[in-house]
């Protein structure tokens, strides 16, 4: 489903972009971090294509959320190919094992209380190892839960298994335990909830300028909820971001 925030952006978009920007750093430190997220990686297509192509052209960093089971050696070499296989701009990590939820009530978790610690550790190794032997020295080991959610057994499990951080939604619980960064997401580009157009892209500026305040903005996307509009609106949004020298685009590497 494409957001309604793509059926009508105002004329003046880019210049509504850039006094939230603004604004956020006037009511931060004057200086933040960025970093943008791409999740559902596995399968290539026009739209991961299109997706590349447009941090190739604006030479910003992506940290690529991949499910291990959609991925094989082919769909890789494919990937690296639309990617150009510079490693540097690119941070392939784990999403999930099969992104599939296992809740029978509630909200949507892959890794929630409905399943047994040793049947969540089992994903997570089994995701672990199949994405260590096709990417390679490609892989880096940061972890991305489906839905932005996860227990508490599972962030404990992601600690003993060596990943780095954890990346969810802003003020996402339970607390990651001592020594597992979470690397949280507060700018969403294409899973919102609004019905109305004007109201999604004024809570859109609402969440850049208070992400940006607040140090590190995280922006979420999924190319596969993208049309035309959406990729044309990413275009003049990285396009923006680029123009502000106190904005400092980074891979997850960097921010831990």
């Amino acid at each position: 489903m494409i957001s309604a925030l793509y059926t009508n952006l105002p004329d003046n978009t880019e210049q509504l972009l850039k006094n939230a920007l603004e604004k956020g750093l006037a009511h931060g430190s004057g200086e933040a971090k960025i970093f943008f997220r791409a999740d559902d990686i596995g399968v290539p297509g026009k739209q991961f294509s299109h997706l590349a192509e447009l941090f190739i052209k604006h030479r910003l960093p992506l940290c690529l959320a991949v499910v291990p089971t959609w991925l094989t050696a082919t769909r890789f070499i494919t990937l690296q190919s639309l990617t150009k296989t510079n490693s540097s701009q690119w941070c392939w990590h784990q999403h999930g094992w099969l992104h599939r939820n296992h809740e029978t009530k509630g909200k949507k978790q892959e890794f929630g209380p409905a399943r047994s610690v040793t049947e969540q550790i089992e994903d997570l190794k089994n995701g672990k190892n199949r994405l260590e032997t096709l990417l390679e020295d490609n892989f880096s080991p940061f972890f991305t839960p489906p839905w932005n959610r996860c227990s508490l057994d599972t962030l404990k499990g992601l600690q003993h298994l060596g990943f780095k951080a954890v990346s969810r939604s802003i003020g996402a619980k339970p607390v990651c335990p001592h020594g597992l960064p979470d690397l949280q997401v507060n700018i969403d580009l294409h899973t919102r909830k609004e019905v109305e157009p004007e109201i999604s892209f004024n809570t859109l500026l609402q969440e850049l300028e208070r992400g940006i305040s607040s140090g590190t903005g995280g922006v979420m996307i999924h190319h596969q909820r993208m049309d035309t509009t959406a990729f044309e609106f990413l275009d003049l949004f990285l396009k923006t971001i680029t123009s502000f020298p106190a904005i400092h685009p980074l891979l997850f590497r960097e921010l831990i």
